[in-house]
């Protein structure tokens, strides 16, 4: 029986070789041989453990998003500016990431069906966050939100994120990521209650 720890460390070869695959062929020419071998594995190793390589790049991707959301520091501010915070850095992570820039240069029509059709897992950690994040952020009163709030912010946030490469390439990339950041935070901040945290006058 193999120890906990090889089966680690073959997950691990074989995510970072999932990962050096789609970058360098991107994901139609990625073979399970290539990655079998980047990985010092066999091809039915492979097989067994990803069952397929489009399935092998949904657990690469997956993986991008999670360690993504581990490594985001707790800054301080309330749950709104925590939240807005994280919501403009997933963006950056998608607009600077080599594993999701080389699927959206050369295989846009693999992220077709998680825009039209469904959610994925990255999708869903993202979702997920976002909604502990309203949570917190209804609790401190910094944020007003309703049932589908997360669901929206996350569609925003995509909608800006499979637009970056024209962003970067226009040279407005930072200039929009601001822009992202004022409109959260107007579409999060309670009614009577302006940007800065204080209440309006019409409600005083």
């Amino acid at each position: 029986m193999k120890s906990q720890r090889t089966s680690t460390s073959v997950d691990a070869r074989l995510l970072a070789a999932i990962r050096q695959a789609v970058v360098v062929h991107g994901v139609r020419r990625t073979t399970a041989n290539d990655i079998a071998e980047r990985a010092g594995i066999s091809r039915m190793t492979f097989y067994r453990r990803m069952g397929s390589v489009e399935n092998a790049v949904l657990v690469s991707l997956t993986e991008e998003f999670r360690t993504f959301t581990a490594d985001v520091p707790e800054t301080p501010g309330t749950g709104r500016e925590r939240l807005v915070r994280f919501a403009v850095e997933s963006v950056r992570v998608f607009a600077t990431s080599e594993l999701l820039a080389s699927i959206a240069e050369r295989d846009p029509e693999f992220l077709i069906p998680y825009v039209t059709d469904r959610f994925g897992s990255s999708q869903q950690l993202i979702l997920d966050r976002l909604h502990a994040m309203l949570d917190d952020g209804v609790a401190d009163g910094s944020i007003e939100s309703a049932d589908a709030t997360a669901t929206m912010l996350l569609l925003a946030l995509q909608g800006v994120a499979l637009s970056c490469r024209v962003l970067l390439r226009t040279g407005v990339f930072e200039a929009a990521l601001a822009e992202l950041a004022t409109m959260l935070e107007r579409y999060l901040t309670p009614s009577g209650v302006n940007s800065g945290g204080r209440t309006t006058d019409s409600e005083r």
